[in-house]
């Protein structure tokens, strides 16, 4: 019986352990436009890109800041 016990526990703490890891390892989306290409993303012109309203692609607005345009 204790056997059965100690391999529960040990099920239960080793899968808390790896849902707290994977929810940690998860990518960050965007806030806005312009944090979806620059930041720690290094994004150029072209590359998809994405932020908590949109999908799209990397582009130069009209001032020259790179910024995610929705497709």
């Amino acid at each position: 019986m204790m056997f059965k016990f100690t391999n529960l526990i040990f099920a239960a703490v080793a899968a808390a352990f790896l849902l707290a890891f994977q929810a940690s390892a998860a990518p960050a989306v965007a806030d806005n436009d312009v944090d979806a290409c620059n930041g720690s993303n290094h994004y150029g012109v072209g590359h998809s890109c994405a932020f908590a309203q949109s999908q799209g692609t990397c582009q130069n607005n009209s001032c020259g800041v790179l910024i995610c345009v929705p497709n």
